[in-house]
């Protein structure tokens, strides 16, 4: 899970009763940990949760990379057209957290691109054990697989961007 969303927000797993049933310091310190603490199911549904969250973030993060990459070809002034996205059904966390950062090329690591391949290759076996199709989801992977392999794996995960922006990354090593 990003570093912002586990700020706000803390899944809870396991019986029921252990998550209720709780001590008042307990109680208190879940709360402290995030602004929202919800129980998602038995033990292992938060950590199913925590996947699928990580999927959705890093598919958003590529096509952000993405659409601000061809923006960038046509001639768009960037500041400008993350305005835009803000406004309209592109607008996302992904993009206040981490628009401004692939425009200026800034991926100091918040949750690094190797996390994100590690992560999505998890909710990838979760559809497959399901005979679910994803192929963002697989896309995505791959982008984050070829960051590691080309030793962008530190980066954070916006750095994306790199091997998206034409003239960034070296585009022979596909």
């Amino acid at each position: 899970m990003g570093a912002n969303m586990a700020r706000r927000l803390k899944e809870c797993g396991g019986e029921i009763a252990a998550v209720y049933d709780v001590d008042a310091a307990a109680a208190q310190r879940l709360e402290q940990l995030g602004s929202s603490v919800r129980y998602i199911g038995p033990t292992g549904k938060a950590a199913q949760v925590k996947a699928l969250v990580n999927m959705v973030m890093n598919i958003n993060t590529a096509g952000l990379a993405e659409g601000l990459a061809l923006g960038e070809a046509l001639g768009l002034d960037l500041t400008t057209l993350r305005g835009v996205f803000s406004q309209t059904g592109a607008s996302s966390q992904v993009l206040q957290t981490d628009g401004e950062d692939m425009q200026n090329r800034e991926h100091s690591c918040f949750f690094s691109a190797a996390h994100a391949a590690k992560d999505s290759g998890i909710a990838l076996k979760l559809g497959k054990t399901l005979g679910l199709n994803l192929p963002l989801a697989t896309a995505t992977k791959k982008q984050y697989d070829r960051m590691v392999a080309e030793g962008l794996g530190e980066l954070d995960k916006s750095g994306i961007a790199e091997l998206t922006f034409k003239g960034r990354h070296d585009e022979t090593s596909v």
